[in-house]
């Protein structure tokens, strides 16, 4: 059921008189659509009282609407067993679900369904053993995502860069050229593969970097939970998507990081937050205060190169790294020097100033190779096919034409035979006398108002090229004109 749906339940079946009048007055409805259910569905999601009835919810009902945003999906009653619920909520020893989630389930509805911020409605089931209790559904609508209050209680402003750590994607990259053969840092998720920087299983690209400091800071969180946890304890609790509605088998990581960074995306430019300001979110986030500590996470954060860190007042303060100027104000011949010594004219990768986005698009166009510990490139005229169409007016291959003499003649042999060579593995091509049957080719397969370009291209010397997945249809229709087929394999 989508929102839309929820919403018209709602207001037609769930809701009684008492409750929609209990919104109508913290929303600031009129007396018409408190007496219309149909007005009152109309005017639910407007701006109209969202601030005014936001203004009297606690801290921690604020985390968690935050994080409901966040997740923008349904949840159950059981989520806000983190918000509202007891020790002995959630025990086996403490009864049915319906007993141990009733009171819960009075609490949103005071705290959160009367004043008008959440979507409620009951799911449909086959199940016997499902109770009542168990189908509710909630439902936070993102247009109120907006009119949120900030997270933090406290924070400071600074128009400082803050201190930031060497980079440590950077860093790994470097590894690369510590070996004369770069294939053996099996230990490094950055690798040189045929010529190209691979990170993982993928061919590099500029966003890689950012996630990949991201998972060791993930990575360095989980650890710390773990020993928090103790060494008898192999797992986190599984408080923390306790209330989601996971489809089966679906893994989730017991990670807080998605919602440390919704927190922090938060953050004007030149606002700083001290670690406690995240506390009371990573209490709704972890659904138990038995966390790692917000001030731990925000220093590992900081160590793997995410977070910039301010000093004021004897106080550390954290916030995202302000984005990296844009590699246009970087020339080529900064990262991309001249070897004018024994290697002369060939080109070497400056591993430590050139732009991720550079970089991603080198590694496109051309191979690489470690020799005497730097980065060499090598022209690729496999590579440069494949992205030729890009190649023609980007800055770097007019820098790479301009200085590397084996790319400029492999830029030159591709210039000059485009559009003479089709080399396609599931291109198909055919030889036909008849002049009526490639008329008649040429008729069934024409381009549709859908598609724009043919199906089916006329060569020169009787030959036509098709789609391999054509083949069954042209065969069709060869042999109805009463033609025979015959099959060449190529070698």
């Amino acid at each position: 059921m989508n929102s839309s749906e929820m919403l018209y339940a709602m207001c037609h079946e769930v809701l009684s008189t008492a409750d929609i009048k209990a919104i109508c007055k913290s929303r600031g409805f009129s007396e018409r659509e408190a007496n219309s259910r149909s007005l009152f569905e109309s005017v639910f999601l407007s701006a109209t009282g969202i601030e005014v009835a936001m203004k009297s919810l606690t801290r921690a009902e604020i985390a968690t609407l935050h994080l409901l945003h966040m997740e923008n999906s349904a949840v159950d009653v059981a989520l806000f067993e983190r918000l509202y619920g007891t020790k002995r909520t959630g025990s086996q020893a403490y009864g049915t679900f319906t007993q141990q989630f009733k009171p819960i389930y009075d609490a949103v509805q005071r705290g959160l369904i009367r004043k008008g911020l959440l979507i409620i409605n009951e799911t449909k089931t086959n199940s016997p053993t499902k109770t009542k209790m168990e189908l509710w559904r909630y439902y936070f609508p993102p247009e109120f995502g907006q009119y949120l209050p900030s997270l933090f209680e406290s924070t400071i402003h600074a128009d400082q860069p803050g201190v930031v750590q060497v980079d440590r994607f950077r860093r790994e990259l470097g590894r690369l050229l510590q070996t004369g053969s770069a294939n053996s840092l099996k230990s490094s998720d950055v690798q040189l593969v045929g010529g190209s920087i691979v990170v993982g299983k993928r061919t590099f690209k500029a966003k890689f970097a950012q996630e990949w400091q991201q998972e060791t800071w993930e990575a360095d969180i989980l650890q710390a939970g773990l020993k928090k946890l103790g060494t008898m304890i192999i797992a986190q609790p599984p408080t923390m998507h306790q209330g989601y509605l996971l489809a089966k088998n679906e893994y989730h990581k017991e990670t807080p990081l998605p919602a440390i960074l919704y927190a922090l995306s938060k953050l004007t430019p030149d606002e700083w937050i001290n670690p406690e300001e995240l506390t009371p979110f990573l209490n709704v986030v972890y659904g138990s205060v038995d966390h790692p500590a917000a001030a731990a996470i925000c220093q590992m954060g900081w160590k793997n190169s995410c977070l910039a860190r301010y000093h004021a007042d004897d106080m550390d303060y954290y916030r995202l790294i302000a984005d990296r100027p844009p590699s246009a104000s970087a020339s080529p011949d900064s990262y991309l020097p001249v070897d004018n010594g024994g290697d002369r004219g060939a080109l070497f990768v400056d591993l430590e100033t050139i732009p991720y986005d550079v970089l991603e698009y080198l590694n496109r166009i051309v191979n690489l190779k470690v020799e005497n510990g730097r980065l060499k490139v090598v022209a690729s005229i496999s590579k440069m096919v494949d992205s030729f169409d890009a190649l023609r007016t980007h800055e770097l291959v007019r820098y790479l034409q301009k200085h590397d003499t084996h790319f400029r003649a492999a830029f030159k042999k591709i210039t000059d035979q485009w559009g003479k060579l089709i080399v396609h593995e599931n291109l198909l091509v055919a030889r036909i006398t008849d002049l009526s049957l490639r008329v008649k080719l040429q008729k069934a397969f024409e381009p549709s108002d859908e598609a724009s370009s043919p199906n089916l291209v006329i060569l020169q010397d009787e030959y036509v090229a098709f789609p391999r997945a054509m083949l069954g249809e042209v065969e069709k229709l060869v042999k109805k004109a009463g033609h025979v087929i015959k099959t060449v394999q190529a070698r």
